[in-house]
């Protein structure tokens, strides 16, 4: 064989263990990627893209929250109030609420409302007119899943809040009080609102959101309950334990004060007992309020606590 027959062979050669080098290069920076992107996707270690945390203590934290972009359509105007329809971006879904504004009040103070399960913002009116009649201002939220325009998992769906939090997904719990937290930065900035005094008020499971946003939130002047008192789950292994803590309204009654806790309950409660509603009353510190009233009333409106009501949120926002 001459030598340039057999530099030609060597130099074939060469080319294809340089083809072979590369496609191998280009399948490890592939896989390399898909790691990347897997890691980031489920907030693996070192890449956690998650906006919501959970400290050593085991209660719930959120990075700092971004500007909210509102839209905003309105619904109706009367000579007692202005009413729109307002939604914003949390965790990539919409969230729908009512905006009431009573007329021929300057700036008046919001109270966020966070009515009861499977309760829509419409069929919570007679909260917001009543608040409305008083001289405040209300956003109503559309709770997830809860027969309203806010989609997804309904936030009492705690099976289906673990199973995503065991999965490193984003449990609707955790949505939740988030999406109370991102009303409260719109209020802040909306023209025609008093945005610095805004407290929440939760009915049945609302009024354990409002307690944790509350908690997390101290901008928020105080968390009113109507109806509502501790889950009371154990965990079965240190994984549920965990997640249980973390949306337990009783793990952050210590993070309220000096911000006041409001609990309003009936007698003879058939849906979250009387008993539990004061268990949730007697494990919080000062400042609390305490309401009994006998009846039968969960989680809705009633003329019975109304006188109270009204008498607290004068004392909170100081009008």
């Amino acid at each position: 064989m001459s030598k340039k027959k057999a530099r030609e062979i060597e130099e074939r050669k060469r080319k294809d263990r340089n083809k072979v080098l590369t496609v191998v290069i280009a399948l490890i920076s592939l896989v390399v990627a898909l790691f990347i992107a897997y890691l980031a996707f489920n907030g693996g270690p070192g890449s956690d893209s998650r906006v919501w945390h959970l400290d050593s203590a085991g209660l719930l934290s959120f990075d700092a929250r971004p500007a909210v972009a509102v839209s905003s359509a309105p619904v109706e105007s009367t000579q007692d109030w202005t009413l729109e329809e307002v939604s914003y971006k949390s965790f990539g879904d919409d969230v729908y609420a009512l905006l009431r504004i009573p007329a021929n009040v300057s700036k008046p103070p919001v109270v966020i409302v966070l009515p009861a399960a499977s309760i829509n913002k419409e069929a919570d009116e007679a909260m917001a007119k009543a608040l409305c009649s008083w001289g405040y201002a209300t956003l109503t939220l559309d709770e997830r899943g809860n027969n309203g325009k806010t989609t997804g998992p309904a936030a009492m769906d705690l099976q289906g809040g673990y199973d995503a939090f065991a999965g490193n997904g984003d449990p609707v719990q955790y949505r939740q009080v988030y999406d109370v937290l991102l009303g409260y930065d719109y209020l802040r900035s909306r023209a025609g609102v008093d945005g610095e005094n805004v407290a929440v008020l939760g009915e049945s499971m609302g009024g354990r959101f409002a307690i944790i946003a509350t908690a997390l939130e101290p901008g928020l002047k105080a968390a009113i309950g109507i109806s509502t008192g501790p889950y009371g789950l154990q965990g079965n292994d240190d994984a549920s334990a965990r997640f249980i803590r973390s949306i337990e309204p009783a793990s952050y009654l210590s993070s309220l004060p000096p911000r006041k806790l409001i609990l309003f309950h009936f007698t003879e409660d058939s849906v979250i007992p009387l008993a539990s509603g004061r268990q949730l009353y007697d494990a919080a510190l000062q400042p609390k309020a305490w309401h009994e009233h006998n009846g039968t009333v969960h989680g809705l409106y009633s003329d019975l606590y109304a006188p109270d009501l009204h008498e607290e949120l004068r004392s909170v926002f100081g009008r």
